[in-house]
């Protein structure tokens, strides 16, 4: 099932735009604005199948935060191997008469994982994780994006694509980025000049060295990533390179499209545990990831 909003931005946005133009927008970038979408989403509790209600209420939280902001919005209902699934996009368009413009997406997993099957203590194991780093700190820097981009509408069109059913990987024989994948093979007619997924970017020891897949299939687009650190100092963005890791960019590099996976590695201590809490996050790690995807947006 595919559901789409189209939305009109304010007369007073427009203005505010055209009025202020030599503005640095990446420095507008809020990390203590993302770290508080963190929280929200932590409060609901795991984003997993086996909670409906708390799912539809973070779905429903995203796209509140995304109505007002972005220029249109689709929910993609998906339905695998018994599972059901729920993709949302937004779309940032400065000139919809252009049809010629670059298209950029943004992802990351909305989703948390069902077990916790890194704990020593195995009496947890079966636990859900609540994911305040891996998944809820993606979303919130696309959505604190999304602020930026209403208010500075970007160059080139953006798409915000926030992907269920990621971390249902191992389990049940079940793969990693299903929803990812599942968007993939359900618009393909999408083809965007290239992409960044966010995964686990708010470590207070943020860490990201070079995705393997990434390097080997989005080797410009990571290049100009890796430079936009440099030049903003963004200390996390290592120089070296990490490994070969199954996220939700894959499915967009198996067609063809250059997507750079953005992810902690070594994963922390407290990956795919119970311990993956909001105490672990840092505004500061959520504004310099931020920054530096907000300058590839308008560079």
């Amino acid at each position: 099932m595919i559901m789409i909003k189209y939305l009109i931005p304010s007369l007073f946005l427009i203005w505010s735009i055209s009025s202020d133009s030599s503005v640095e927008f990446s420095d507008q970038f809020d990390g203590k604005r993302a770290l508080k979408h963190i929280q929200n989403q932590v409060e609901f509790g795991p984003r997993i199948l086996s909670n409906p209600e708390v799912k539809k209420q973070t779905l429903d939280y995203i796209e509140k935060h995304l109505t007002p902001l972005a220029t249109r919005i689709t929910r993609q209902s998906f339905s695998i191997n018994g599972l059901e699934g729920v993709n949302l996009w937004a779309t940032f368009v400065r000139n919809q008469k252009n049809g010629n413009q670059n298209r950029l997406m943004l992802g990351a997993h909305w989703d948390t994982r069902p077990i916790s099957e890194k704990e020593s203590d195995h009496n947890k194991q079966s636990q859900p994780t609540l994911g305040a780093n891996d998944g809820a700190s993606g979303v919130a820097v696309l959505l604190e994006l999304a602020r930026i981009f209403a208010l500075n509408p970007p160059p080139i069109i953006v798409d915000l694509i926030f992907f269920d059913l990621e971390d249902m990987g191992n389990i049940d024989g079940l793969k990693f980025a299903i929803g990812s994948d599942q968007f993939v093979k359900k618009n393909s007619f999408y083809r965007p000049s290239g992409g960044v997924i966010l995964d686990m970017v708010c470590d207070k020891n943020l860490e990201i060295p070079k995705e393997l897949y990434s390097k080997s299939k989005a080797k410009n687009l990571m290049d100009r990533i890796w430079r936009i650190a440099e030049k903003q100092n963004a200390e996390a963005f290592l120089k070296k390179d990490g490994t070969f890791i199954s996220d939700d960019h894959l499915p967009f590099l198996k067609v063809g499209i250059p997507v750079v996976d953005l992810i902690h590695y070594p994963f922390p201590e407290y990956w795919h545990t119970t311990r993956d809490t909001l105490d672990k996050c840092s505004s500061d790690s959520l504004e310099a990831v931020g920054k530096v995807v907000a300058s590839l947006v308008y560079d």
